[in-house]
């Protein structure tokens, strides 16, 4: 087995971690943003699966990427919405905007160059839009220690993929991603974000 193969049973066995820490069997009451986060495990826990047993299916693996992300992102934007007070948020609805890149994905799939241009901008957005968010919410006092922990790990994940030269970048970048999404899970059930 490649190292890349050991990376995905990494993945797959933090995600599957990850999954039964957000959705703890005593926590009854589910929030969009709980739902939205379980979704993104779940599709990047299935891209994982299906690389693991044929890497070959790269459009397959392309999109499920692009639906992590999407949820991802909703995922903060509906955050956003529940930080706001109830005269100040924005209609539930443009939580999920980001869904509908998913209606143009399979045109750009075998592109590589828009593909990667796409995954970044969406990686760092999702990033930065985190690290803001779990930041302000620390400074009001709230405890968010392990989302920020997790959100530069992941931010570190990011920087060693898409600006390293390193020849085991993917392997650096894989685990520090592993360890960020436990640090997040922690975190998301210790505040009981869901």
């Amino acid at each position: 087995m490649s190292v890349l193969s050991w990376l995905s049973i990494l993945n797959i066995f933090v995600l599957l971690a990850s999954v039964y820490l957000i959705n703890s069997p005593l926590n009854k009451k589910k929030s969009a943003f709980s739902l939205l986060i379980t979704g993104c495990l779940f599709t990047y826990l299935i891209s994982n699966i299906i690389y693991l047993f044929d890497n070959n299916l790269i459009s397959i693996l392309r999109f499920l990427n692009i639906t992590t992300l999407v949820c991802a992102l909703s995922a903060l934007f509906n955050l956003i919405r529940e930080s706001k007070p109830i005269f100040a948020r924005f209609p539930a609805i443009l939580s999920f905007l980001p869904f509908t890149l998913l209606f143009f994905v399979p045109l750009i799939l075998d592109q590589l160059v828009i593909y990667n241009l796409i995954i970044g901008t969406f990686q760092g957005g999702c990033i930065i839009v985190a690290l803001l968010i779990f930041t302000l919410s620390q400074f009001s006092g709230k405890n968010y220690k392990w989302h920020i922990l997790g959100t530069c790990t992941a931010l570190s994940s990011f920087l060693v993929f898409w600006l390293s030269a390193l020849p085991e970048k993917i392997l650096i970048s894989e685990v520090l991603l592993a360890i960020g999404i436990l640090f997040l899970s922690k975190g998301i059930k210790e505040t009981k974000l869901n």
